[in-house]
């Protein structure tokens, strides 16, 4: 009896550094997917991916969805445009009503090359799947499949309506030299750069929820940028040493690796996961030791 215990218990452990070694195993590979995706984004004021992924993420939570499909939710979102490496420039800064039917052609096709890309890894066999969905619309209008009401993945959904909003507010037609050298000096002209689009954004949205978006999904979102936006009259500008930026601040420049790997995004909020990373960056020299932060008043430094 002994030995069948201890032979139990040595099975447990080999369960355990397997499940370890296979949960270590796909987050490497997330992370060199992610880094992939981080190229093709220099046409948007700060991470176009990340943002999908945290808002995405959040907006499942407060739909009530389980905890494992909320994570996948937030992968699918950090992947959803992995389909675009490779393409042309056209196909990334334009929106879809400015391209020529060649780029439309070549644009269309990222939720399967997407897809097709994760295909190899059954991990992300779910998470794929809402990746070729995420351009769907309820009324059958999206693409590639013209999927309507229920038949589109509830993950691809709530997808859609952030990367639309994110597409709308925050796609920009200028090198990321240029969008580096934009700098933020007050939370007035933080809110003022986006005020026009933001309301354009949040209007188009409003008027499609129950056509092309899910209702639901629709009034979370807004619900959530309008606070959003509401947290910033709170804050102010500083300049922070590494060590002392703390989760809830948020980035008001961009930060580059010097190999051009975005690291830290404009309008991304600092959580507790980011801040050994980014003491590591600054310790080599990748960014600066301050960085440009909006924090409370009584944050100050």
């Amino acid at each position: 009896m002994e030995d069948y215990s201890q032979r139990v218990n040595e099975l447990e452990r080999l369960v355990g550094r397997l499940s370890n070694d296979l949960a270590e195993n796909f987050f490497q590979t997330l992370q060199v997917l992610s880094s992939i995706v981080g190229f093709t984004e220099r046409f948007y004021d700060g991470s176009h991916a990340k943002y999908v992924s945290e808002k995405s993420s959040e907006l499942a939570r407060i739909l009530g969805l389980g905890k494992e499909d909320v994570f996948q939710i937030k992968v699918a979102g950090l992947l959803h445009d992995i389909g675009k490496v490779g393409f042309y420039d056209s196909a990334l800064y334009k929106y879809p009503n400015e391209m020529r039917p060649n780029e439309f052609k070549q644009y269309s096709l990222h939720p399967e090359i997407g897809r097709q890309i994760l295909s190899n890894h059954h991990g992300f066999d779910n998470i794929s799947e809402i990746i070729f969905q995420h351009h769907e619309r309820i009324d059958g209008s999206g693409f590639p499949m013209g999927l309507k009401g229920n038949q589109v993945h509830p993950g691809a959904a709530i997808i859609g309506v952030v990367d639309y909003y994110h597409n709308a507010v925050y796609k920009i037609k200028r090198d990321r030299e240029d969008i580096q050298d934009s700098k933020v000096i007050n939370t007035q002209a933080f809110l003022n750069n986006t005020k026009e689009k933001y309301s354009s954004a949040m209007s188009f949205l409003q008027q499609k929820k129950g056509i092309l978006y899910d209702r639901k999904v629709v009034d979370a979102f807004m619900a959530i940028a309008e606070m959003d936006r509401s947290k910033v009259n709170g804050k102010i500008v500083q300049r922070l040493p590494v060590n002392l930026v703390r989760p809830g601040m948020m980035f008001v420049e961009n930060y580059y690796t010097s190999y051009g790997l975005l690291i830290a995004s404009k309008g991304e909020s600092v959580n507790k996961e980011m801040l050994g990373a980014l003491v590591r960056f600054a310790e080599n020299g990748e960014i600066p030791h301050k960085i440009l932060v909006l924090a409370d008043a009584n944050d100050a430094g």
